[in-house]
């Protein structure tokens, strides 16, 4: 029992001593961090690279946008033909669209077949 009692001593000792050099190691990193943010920049990037160029594509609407827009300017609200005749989308389409709409909460029936932003 003495030697187990021993042994344990023995072992928190030497994590201690493991946890003092950890935070020595934490301070150093620190104070190299906030002295020269520019010199660990340097170091981490790679000599002599070429920037790219990254064009900036503009986000085209969606099909189901597209149909919640025409809702949107319609305070009366449309029916399948008035969302054909803006859109120019079939009619299975419009049927998918108006159903994932509904789905979402963006939309919702005020008459049968008569379709009204939320």
């Amino acid at each position: 029992m003495k030697d187990l009692k021993l042994s344990l001593r023995k072992f928190a000792g030497d994590l201690m001593k493991v946890a003092q050099k950890a935070e020595k190691i934490a301070t150093k990193l620190d104070t190299q961090a906030k002295s020269s943010p520019k010199q660990a920049a340097a170091k981490a990037k790679p000599a002599k690279t070429a920037a790219k160029k990254v064009s900036k594509k503009t986000a085209q609407p969606n099909a189901a946008d597209t149909v919640y827009k025409v809702l949107a300017r319609l305070k009366k609200g449309a029916n399948m033909a008035a969302i054909r005749q803006k859109t120019g989308y079939d009619n299975k389409k419009i049927h998918n669209l108006i159903y994932k709409l509904k789905k979402q909460g963006k939309i919702k029936s005020e008459t049968k077949g008569v379709y009204v932003k939320v």
